[in-house]
Protein backbone atom coordinates (compact mmCIF):
# COMPACT_ATOMS: atom_id res chain seq x y z
CA UNK A 1 0.00 0.00 0.00
CA UNK A 2 2.98 2.28 1.13
CA UNK A 3 5.23 1.26 -1.58
CA UNK A 4 8.88 0.90 -1.65
CA UNK A 5 9.37 4.25 -0.23
CA UNK A 6 7.92 3.09 3.36
CA UNK A 7 10.78 0.18 3.06
CA UNK A 8 13.38 3.13 3.16
CA UNK A 9 11.95 4.83 5.69
CA UNK A 10 11.43 1.30 7.94
CA UNK A 11 15.56 1.03 7.74
CA UNK A 12 16.54 4.20 8.28
CA UNK A 13 14.24 4.89 11.37
CA UNK A 14 14.69 1.78 12.71
CA UNK A 15 17.99 2.22 13.66
CA UNK A 16 17.10 5.43 15.49
CA UNK A 17 14.58 4.08 17.30
CA UNK A 18 17.08 1.15 18.71
CA UNK A 19 19.18 3.73 19.41
CA UNK A 20 16.66 5.92 21.65
CA UNK A 21 15.25 2.84 23.00
CA UNK A 22 18.73 1.94 24.69
CA UNK A 23 19.38 5.23 25.63
CA UNK A 24 16.04 5.43 27.27
CA UNK A 25 16.60 2.60 28.89
CA UNK A 26 18.67 3.80 31.02
CA UNK A 27 17.96 7.68 31.25
CA UNK A 28 14.34 7.33 32.27
CA UNK A 29 15.15 4.27 34.57
CA UNK A 30 12.79 4.60 37.43
CA UNK A 31 10.04 7.12 35.90
CA UNK A 32 6.78 6.17 37.10
CA UNK A 33 5.43 8.14 33.83
CA UNK A 34 4.87 7.75 30.46
CA UNK A 35 7.33 9.96 28.99
CA UNK A 36 7.52 11.77 25.71
CA UNK A 37 11.34 12.53 24.47
CA UNK A 38 10.82 14.63 20.78
CA UNK A 39 13.87 16.08 18.92
CA UNK A 40 11.77 18.80 17.54
CA UNK A 41 8.72 20.82 18.45
CA UNK A 42 5.69 18.70 19.33
CA UNK A 43 1.96 20.15 18.85
CA UNK A 44 -1.07 19.68 21.08
CA UNK A 45 -4.46 20.02 18.83
CA UNK A 46 -7.67 20.00 19.53
CA UNK A 47 -10.77 20.75 17.21
CA UNK A 48 -8.11 21.55 14.50
CA UNK A 49 -6.05 23.76 16.21
CA UNK A 50 -3.02 24.51 18.07
CA UNK A 51 -3.42 24.67 22.11
CA UNK A 52 0.10 24.05 23.15
CA UNK A 53 3.85 23.56 22.11
CA UNK A 54 6.44 21.90 23.95
CA UNK A 55 9.64 20.72 22.49
CA UNK A 56 11.88 18.72 24.98
CA UNK A 57 11.35 15.38 27.59
CA UNK A 58 7.91 15.99 29.10
CA UNK A 59 5.36 13.22 30.83
CA UNK A 60 3.35 11.78 28.14
CA UNK A 61 -0.50 14.36 27.16
CA UNK A 62 -2.44 11.11 27.63
CA UNK A 63 -5.39 11.11 25.27
CA UNK A 64 -4.18 14.40 23.86
CA UNK A 65 -3.79 14.59 19.70
CA UNK A 66 -0.03 15.22 19.08
CA UNK A 67 1.85 16.09 15.86
CA UNK A 68 5.81 15.76 16.17
CA UNK A 69 7.03 17.93 13.73
CA UNK A 70 10.54 15.92 13.95
CA UNK A 71 10.60 12.30 15.06
CA UNK A 72 9.77 11.92 18.68
CA UNK A 73 10.21 8.94 21.41
CA UNK A 74 7.40 7.70 23.48
CA UNK A 75 8.49 5.50 26.52
CA UNK A 76 5.63 3.91 28.33
CA UNK A 77 6.75 1.26 30.72
CA UNK A 78 6.27 -1.60 28.52
CA UNK A 79 6.01 -0.86 24.74
CA UNK A 80 8.64 1.76 22.64
CA UNK A 81 7.27 3.84 20.39
CA UNK A 82 8.71 6.13 17.38
CA UNK A 83 6.62 8.47 15.56
CA UNK A 84 8.15 9.53 12.24
CA UNK A 85 7.78 13.60 11.30
CA UNK A 86 4.47 14.86 10.44
CA UNK A 87 2.74 12.10 12.43
CA UNK A 88 -0.65 12.83 13.98
CA UNK A 89 -1.37 10.66 17.03
CA UNK A 90 -2.54 9.88 20.44
CA UNK A 91 -1.64 7.24 23.10
CA UNK A 92 -4.17 6.24 25.94
CA UNK A 93 -3.05 3.66 28.50
CA UNK A 94 -4.73 1.41 30.49
CA UNK A 95 -4.69 -1.47 32.86
CA UNK A 96 -5.56 -3.78 29.91
CA UNK A 97 -4.20 -2.30 26.93
CA UNK A 98 -2.81 0.59 25.33
CA UNK A 99 -4.69 2.47 22.87
CA UNK A 100 -2.71 3.99 20.11
CA UNK A 101 -4.75 6.29 17.52
CA UNK A 102 -3.27 7.53 14.05
CA UNK A 103 -4.35 9.98 12.23
CA UNK A 104 -2.23 10.15 9.88
CA UNK A 105 1.54 9.00 9.41
CA UNK A 106 4.12 6.13 10.69
CA UNK A 107 4.48 5.00 14.19
CA UNK A 108 7.16 1.94 14.94
CA UNK A 109 6.42 -0.02 17.86
CA UNK A 110 8.67 -2.55 20.14
CA UNK A 111 6.39 -5.34 22.12
CA UNK A 112 7.82 -8.06 24.75
CA UNK A 113 6.46 -10.68 25.58
CA UNK A 114 4.73 -9.03 28.59
CA UNK A 115 3.35 -6.05 26.98
CA UNK A 116 -0.34 -5.32 27.15
CA UNK A 117 -2.36 -5.46 23.95
CA UNK A 118 -1.55 -2.65 21.44
CA UNK A 119 -4.98 -1.33 20.36
CA UNK A 120 -4.59 0.09 16.99
CA UNK A 121 -7.01 2.90 15.73
CA UNK A 122 -7.52 5.25 12.42
CA UNK A 123 -9.91 6.66 10.55
CA UNK A 124 -10.48 3.80 8.57
CA UNK A 125 -10.60 1.17 11.51
CA UNK A 126 -9.50 -0.76 14.28
CA UNK A 127 -7.10 -4.14 15.23
CA UNK A 128 -5.85 -5.57 18.39
CA UNK A 129 -2.71 -6.83 18.85
CA UNK A 130 -3.14 -10.91 20.28
CA UNK A 131 -0.76 -13.34 20.88
CA UNK A 132 3.15 -12.85 20.19
CA UNK A 133 5.23 -15.83 18.50
CA UNK A 134 8.91 -14.03 20.22
CA UNK A 135 11.69 -14.96 18.00
CA UNK A 136 14.00 -12.45 19.63
CA UNK A 137 13.65 -10.46 23.24
CA UNK A 138 11.16 -7.70 21.44
CA UNK A 139 8.85 -7.87 18.39
CA UNK A 140 9.45 -4.50 16.16
CA UNK A 141 7.12 -3.43 13.82
CA UNK A 142 5.17 -0.65 12.20
CA UNK A 143 1.42 1.24 12.03
CA UNK A 144 1.10 3.76 9.20
CA UNK A 145 -2.36 5.39 8.47
CA UNK A 146 -4.09 7.47 5.62
CA UNK A 147 -7.79 9.11 5.88
CA UNK A 148 -8.75 5.60 4.08
CA UNK A 149 -6.29 2.79 4.85
CA UNK A 150 -4.15 1.42 8.06
CA UNK A 151 -1.21 -0.82 7.51
CA UNK A 152 0.12 -2.83 10.17
CA UNK A 153 3.11 -4.66 9.58
CA UNK A 154 5.98 -6.73 11.56
CA UNK A 155 9.92 -6.11 11.02
CA UNK A 156 11.17 -8.38 13.07
CA UNK A 157 10.97 -10.51 16.29
CA UNK A 158 8.22 -12.77 16.01
CA UNK A 159 5.00 -13.26 14.67
CA UNK A 160 1.66 -11.41 15.85
CA UNK A 161 -1.63 -12.31 15.89
CA UNK A 162 -4.03 -9.58 15.10
CA UNK A 163 -7.64 -9.35 15.79
CA UNK A 164 -9.46 -7.14 13.05
CA UNK A 165 -13.29 -6.51 11.83
CA UNK A 166 -12.04 -9.24 9.62
CA UNK A 167 -11.13 -11.96 12.30
CA UNK A 168 -7.72 -12.88 13.40
CA UNK A 169 -5.26 -12.55 11.04
CA UNK A 170 -1.31 -13.55 11.83
CA UNK A 171 1.11 -11.06 10.73
CA UNK A 172 4.80 -12.87 10.35
CA UNK A 173 7.89 -10.90 9.73
CA UNK A 174 8.34 -8.99 6.79
CA UNK A 175 4.64 -9.22 6.25
CA UNK A 176 1.41 -6.54 6.71
CA UNK A 177 -2.46 -6.47 6.96
CA UNK A 178 -4.12 -3.37 5.33
CA UNK A 179 -7.74 -2.36 6.73
CA UNK A 180 -9.03 0.44 4.37
CA UNK A 181 -12.37 1.50 3.56
CA UNK A 182 -13.92 2.72 0.19
CA UNK A 183 -17.03 4.71 2.87
CA UNK A 184 -16.48 6.94 5.14
CA UNK A 185 -19.40 5.14 6.69
CA UNK A 186 -17.86 1.88 6.58
CA UNK A 187 -16.55 -0.51 8.99
CA UNK A 188 -12.54 -0.77 7.79
CA UNK A 189 -12.12 -4.48 6.87
CA UNK A 190 -8.67 -6.60 6.96
CA UNK A 191 -6.65 -7.76 4.45
CA UNK A 192 -3.00 -9.48 4.42
CA UNK A 193 -0.42 -7.95 2.30
CA UNK A 194 2.90 -9.23 1.27
CA UNK A 195 4.08 -5.85 2.47
CA UNK A 196 7.08 -5.25 4.41
CA UNK A 197 11.01 -6.04 3.36
CA UNK A 198 13.19 -7.56 1.14
CA UNK A 199 15.53 -10.10 2.04
CA UNK A 200 18.29 -7.63 1.55
CA UNK A 201 16.82 -4.64 4.21
CA UNK A 202 15.99 -7.28 6.84
CA UNK A 203 19.58 -8.26 6.82
CA UNK A 204 20.58 -4.32 6.76
CA UNK A 205 18.51 -4.09 9.64
CA UNK A 206 19.69 -7.07 11.52
CA UNK A 207 23.48 -5.45 11.11
CA UNK A 208 22.38 -2.07 11.86
CA UNK A 209 20.45 -3.48 14.41
CA UNK A 210 23.82 -4.86 16.77
CA UNK A 211 25.51 -1.38 16.18
CA UNK A 212 22.83 0.02 17.96
CA UNK A 213 22.70 -2.15 20.58
CA UNK A 214 26.50 -2.00 20.91
CA UNK A 215 26.25 2.30 21.14
CA UNK A 216 24.01 2.27 23.05
CA UNK A 217 25.41 -0.43 25.52
CA UNK A 218 28.72 1.78 25.42
CA UNK A 219 26.74 5.04 26.02
CA UNK A 220 24.69 3.38 29.01
CA UNK A 221 28.24 1.87 30.37
CA UNK A 222 29.72 5.27 30.56
CA UNK A 223 27.05 7.56 31.44
CA UNK A 224 26.48 6.48 34.75
CA UNK A 225 23.48 7.78 37.14
CA UNK A 226 23.49 11.11 35.88
CA UNK A 227 22.90 11.12 32.41
CA UNK A 228 21.11 13.48 30.10
CA UNK A 229 20.72 16.87 29.72
CA UNK A 230 18.50 18.04 32.86
CA UNK A 231 18.36 16.41 35.15
CA UNK A 232 15.74 17.65 36.55
CA UNK A 233 12.30 15.99 37.11
CA UNK A 234 10.34 17.59 34.07
CA UNK A 235 7.39 17.75 35.97
CA UNK A 236 6.50 21.07 33.76
CA UNK A 237 3.36 21.21 31.83
CA UNK A 238 3.95 19.43 28.29
CA UNK A 239 1.75 22.72 26.46
CA UNK A 240 4.21 25.36 27.44
CA UNK A 241 7.33 25.43 25.41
Amino acid sequence: MFGNGRNTLILKSLVVFLSFAMVMAGFSAGANSDRIIPSGKVSIIKDGQVVGEFSSEAPLPEGSLLRCEEQCVVRLDDVYIVAEPGTVFSVTSTAESHQLYVQEGTIYYSLTESSRPLHFSSPAGDATTGDLEMTDSTLQGYVSATEKAMEIGVISGGTMMLATASGDMEVAPEKAVTIGVSDPDTVGTGTEEPGGLSRGQKVAIGVASAAALAAGGIALAGGGGGGGGGGDDNSGSPASP
